[in-house]
């Protein structure tokens, strides 16, 4: 292939690039929108699911303090009985057992005051928190709705003009040379899609700078790839694509 054709090829690749810019920028900045909208969205569903799992860590560890606080009241009455019974031989054991009942119930006492001092507060912050994260989510589904669907609707409207400059970009793609095609993406990306620049009476039209004389004359003559020195964009003679 020719640096002619090669020219010419990233030419009309620019240009079905151009048009499909200019589909998108229809859109404005929903796209981005949408993001920062699901962005949100992660992160609320991220902050709710820690909440929920420290609500139910806190739920659990109440559950273990009840079950051992029913294990205590049951030791509490079986040592009262005992007690009650007349069956100790002496003071000492009487005593030794009244402790175990008194450290029992001061042991039930404590688990109880915790619980309702630190995790029925805590709770509370976290229902509080949770509620309110729902009420941020609501919002926030409800206008992802409505820039999905003003989305949907611009992309219906524009849909099969750009079904069929993908058609034609993956066309000219195939005649491209891979190096060319990386060149141009590098161009592209830093010139938001406009990589190539056509010389017009000497002067680049992608940044209008003046080509010098001689330079503008070795790129109509089409030997190899030259770069605007103002913008970097490839440039292509004006009489190539029109001839």
């Amino acid at each position: 292939m020719s640096m002619k054709e090669r020219l010419i090829g990233l030419y009309k690749l620019n240009k079905v690039d151009r048009e499909l810019h200019e589909l998108m920028s229809l859109r404005g900045d929903i796209p981005l929108r949408i993001e920062d909208l699901e962005s949100e969205k992660r992160e609320h569903d991220n902050r709710a699911a820690e909440l929920r799992k420290e609500l139910e860590d806190i739920i659990s560890a109440e559950e273990g303090v009840q079950t051992e606080n029913d294990t205590l009241l049951e030791k509490i009455e079986k040592n009262d009985e005992r007690l009650r019974s007349g069956a100790l031989k002496s003071n000492k054991e009487y005593d030794a057992l009244a402790k175990e009942i008194e450290d029992a119930k001061e042991k039930i006492h404590l688990n109880e005051k915790a619980s309702k001092e630190d995790n029925s507060a805590r709770k509370g912050e976290i229902e509080n928190e949770l509620s309110l994260i729902a009420g941020q989510l609501d919002e926030v589904n409800a206008e992802l709705e409505t820039n999905n669907h003003e989305l949907e609707e611009l992309t219906r409207q524009t849909g099969e003009e750009e079904k069929e400059l993908v058609a034609e970009r993956n066309e000219i793609l195939k005649n491209i040379d891979p190096e060319d095609f990386a060149h141009y993406e590098r161009i592209s990306k830093v010139k938001y899609g406009e990589a190539v620049a056509i010389v017009r009476k000497g002067s680049c039209l992608g940044c209008y700078s003046s080509i010098p004389p001689q330079k503008a004359i070795e790129i109509r003559m089409a030997e190899k790839f030259y770069a605007c020195e103002s913008c970097g964009r490839i440039l292509i003679a004006e009489e190539l694509i029109t001839a």
